[in-house]
């Protein structure tokens, strides 16, 4: 019986190591890390296709976003709330976009006179971009950019015969 008491006597004791060392150690630093991404949307701007036409395109220089670690999903490009372009990473760290990738732009209308409220602009539209990490982190941006206004007129050179 007394080994018995002898063994419950040092559970006892090692309970109270252990608790007091609890109490007295600092809390260990948690080796998990919060994901981060940073985005970039370098020089929007929308110009007009050609002088006798309403369309315009927008374009960029170039879109780039860098995640923490190897885990980069997705960078989404919205215009007016309309997804134009939707690129994918795999085990990449990085994206990077450059503005001629999207050929000459994204199309869209011109507009008239003060469509946006600026008379000396067209129409206006708003520029999202987000970029995603494969764990559900998302980061955006977004920018306003206004077109020239279209007056609907053609200019034909004057021809003297």
């Amino acid at each position: 019986m007394k080994t018995g008491g002898a063994m419950h006597a040092l559970r006892l004791a090692l309970l109270g190591l252990a608790l007091l060392a609890l109490l007295v150690l600092p809390p260990s630093q948690s080796s998990a890390q919060s994901s981060s991404i940073s985005l970039q949307i370098q020089n929007p701007v929308c110009m007009q296709s050609s002088l006798d036409s309403g369309t315009c395109y927008i374009r960029m220089r170039s879109i780039s976003a860098v995640g923490s670690g190897s885990s980069f999903s997705r960078l989404q490009v919205f215009v007016n709330g309309k997804l134009r372009a939707n690129t994918g990473g795999f085990f990449e760290n990085s994206g990077y976009v450059v503005g001629n990738m999207f050929g000459s732009g994204f199309v869209v209308s011109c507009g008239g006179k003060n469509a946006s409220g600026d008379p000396d602009f067209g129409q206006s539209y708003t520029i999202q971009v987000v970029a995603s990490l494969a764990d559900s982190t998302t980061t955006t941006g977004s920018i306003a950019v206004f077109c020239p206004y279209y007056e609907g007129k053609s200019f034909l050179p004057f021809l003297l015969r």
